[in-house]
């Protein structure tokens, strides 16, 4: 159950970080500095992915 509860602090912490992410990625969009957000993004998005998989074993 502390896996599970791990876990789910993980997954919060990634969507927070994303939202924030995104929140300053709005305001950069279409230079240098808003491709980095995007790449950061998208790993954010394949670790939340990853942790709700494990979530699920």
């Amino acid at each position: 159950m502390a896996d599970k509860t791990n876990i789910e602090q993980r997954i919060k912490q990634a969507k927070d970080l994303k939202e924030s992410l995104e929140e300053k990625f709005e305001k950069v969009k279409g230079t240098p500095r808003g491709e980095e957000f995007k790449i950061q993004i998208e790993k954010l998005d394949g670790l939340i992915a990853h942790l709700e998989d494990e979530l699920k074993k």
